[in-house]
């Protein structure tokens, strides 16, 4: 069986413009089966598009083909490539920092060969390698009509644009981290703190932290709520920290947007890392 391509982009679902990565590959060749991953990433958000394909590629089956175009850069001199994972799945990606998350589990990467790697006729296209150079190379790639040698030429995994690993620390019992994802539909919010380092500054399920967001030094947001498995621990409407399915803390409210009525700003944020996070035990009374 032929594998099946999975597609993740900025582009948001009223667009037209994944439906066109789609007819892309599917003239390529109709047997590829095509799914959608994710098409209302942040725009411009190169991290999260990067966390999604980190989070969500183990239960694919192994050899799936994902196309992930966050692309802020399209149609500058940024490299684009075909990244190789130890499961056998490839990721059809701008060099941008995208692949950051899956960077330890790369065992080759491969530039597109756009001279060969590129839907006929586009030449003079410049702002949808979207459609016109990953769809293509992935409808390609799955089709067989290329194998991953025929993608282009291949380049040191030390050359991958990556972006630093996002900060996670004990300083004096307290932890310490930053924002790494803020959701429009649930406005839930990311953190950089895996949920075992909460309970390293003694902060078990059931307690309270007081959490705290720092931005240019100025804080932003601070508040305690209690930490737990899942939002149903709270009644509606009220905040918690609850320990998400990535292994990472996240902070929401329960039945309700937290970034619309705590936080918009972080809504239309464009590098959600400047937000710094604290969070520290609040002792019982």
């Amino acid at each position: 069986m032929k594998p099946c391509v999975v597609l993740q982009s900025d582009f948001g679902i009223s667009t037209g413009l994944p439906a066109s990565m789609t007819a892309v590959i599917s003239k390529i060749d109709p047997e590829i089966r095509i799914y959608d991953l994710c098409h209302e990433v942040r725009e411009y958000d190169i991290r999260q598009g990067g966390m999604i394909i980190q989070s969500t590629y183990p239960y694919w089956a192994d050899g799936t083909i994902f196309v992930s175009v966050v692309d802020p850069g399209v149609g500058t001199s940024r490299r684009s490539c075909v990244a190789k994972l130890d499961n056998g799945s490839y990721i059809v990606t701008p060099d941008n920092g995208t692949l950051s998350y899956v960077i330890d589990h790369i065992v080759e990467v491969r530039e597109i060969d756009e001279t060969v790697n590129r839907l006929p006729g586009s030449g003079g296209h410049h702002t949808f390698h979207g459609r016109d150079v990953y769809a293509y190379t992935a409808g390609r790639l799955a089709s067989g009509i290329i194998d991953y040698e025929g993608v282009g030429p291949k380049y040191d995994v030390k050359d991958i644009v990556i972006f630093p690993k996002p900060a996670a620390e004990i300083r004096d019992g307290m932890a310490y981290g930053e924002i790494t994802s803020a959701h429009d539909h649930f406005g839930n919010v990311g953190i950089s703190i895996p949920n075992e380092m909460i309970k390293e500054i003694g902060i078990s399920t059931g307690d309270y932290a007081r959490v705290e967001f720092i931005k240019e030094d100025k804080v932003v947001f601070d508040k305690v709520m209690m930490f737990h498995k899942s939002f149903g621990w709270v009644k509606p409407g009220e905040l918690i920290m609850n320990e998400c399915s990535n292994d990472y803390v996240e902070i929401s409210v329960n039945q309700g947007n937290f970034c619309e009525i705590e936080l918009p700003e972080l809504l239309k944020a464009y590098d959600l890392s400047v937000y710094k996070v604290k969070i520290s035990p609040v002792k019982a009374d």
